[in-house]
């Protein structure tokens, strides 16, 4: 398998494409003046700057990929079932002002499933921004709670989990961090990978918290990802690699074409 590593380093937010690209042949020319002149010196700092720029299309990209996310989910869920009850609520009131009293009692008796089902797709939509059972119980419960929801909803795929941590050991600013790689993770396994058989470890060797996903799908070749990768896989893998430097951790994923994929985070919580 061929292998990337990224270490951790400082992150970089967003900057706007516009306003990097203006600036960059100036700060470029600036750099190599102060080097005295030194042309590698100043290549490696281009080189940097072309990096932002293209780090920071990439997560603007992530933002509003998000946030379409979002919108489509409360259009296509909790919408349709705030318009089943308006119409319902509608129909209530015709029926009261003919003094259908007993049709009317039918239809308000009809309509406290249509609540709850829209309080169920609520949940299910502040579950996906944030899950409540991460403040309340841990990550270890929400990674259970993860995979009981993934494996109603995708049959055709086994997780085999290794959870071989305390809660306790576990830092709190992590807990987030480790959810939404996961999340992430399995995301791109399900549109992507074409596999049938997740796992997931998460353990603590010494000092060192570690995170690994593989799957037994088609892989790709990681050295090319740069050069062609579908949008929403690129993304997601940018997702991960951002995460995992800005809470302090290396990442590494390993692929072969035909050999699946294995993504591999560790944190010092030393």
């Amino acid at each position: 398998m061929r292998a990337e590593s990224i270490k951790s380093r400082p992150f970089c937010p967003p900057v706007p494409v516009e306003s990097t690209r203006a600036t960059s042949q100036a700060f470029c020319a600036v750099a190599c003046e102060q080097a005295g002149g030194s042309v590698g010196l100043g290549e490696a700092m281009c080189a940097s700057q072309s990096e932002l720029r293209r780090l920071s299309a990439q997560l603007l990209t992530i933002q509003e990929c998000e946030r379409q996310r979002i919108a489509t989910d409360l259009h296509d869920g909790l919408g349709q079932s705030l318009t089943l009850i308006r119409l319902a609520l509608e129909d209530v009131t015709g029926l009261l002002a003919t003094n259908a009293l007993s049709e009317a009692e039918a239809s308000l008796q009809q309509l406290k499933s249509k609540v709850q089902d829209a309080f169920g797709e609520l949940r299910r939509v502040a579950m996906d921004l944030r899950p409540s059972t991460l403040d309340d119980l841990g990550i270890l419960a929400t990674l259970s709670w993860f995979f009981r929801e993934f494996e109603g909803a995708c049959s055709s795929i086994k997780i085999e989990k290794h959870l071989l941590v305390q809660e306790s050991n576990i830092p709190v600013p992590l807990k987030i961090t480790i959810f939404r790689i996961l999340q992430e993770a399995v995301s791109n396994i399900v549109k992507h990978a074409q596999s049938d058989h997740i796992r997931v470890s998460l353990m603590k060797t010494g000092d060192v918290l570690h995170l690994s996903v593989e799957d037994n799908g088609q892989g790709f070749d990681p050295a090319g990802q740069d050069n062609y990768c579908p949008l929403d896989k690129g993304l997601g893998l940018v997702s991960m690699k951002e995460r995992a430097k800005f809470s302090g951790g290396t990442y590494q994923i390993e692929s072969a074409i035909g050999k699946g994929t294995r993504i591999l985070v560790s944190w010092s919580c030393g």
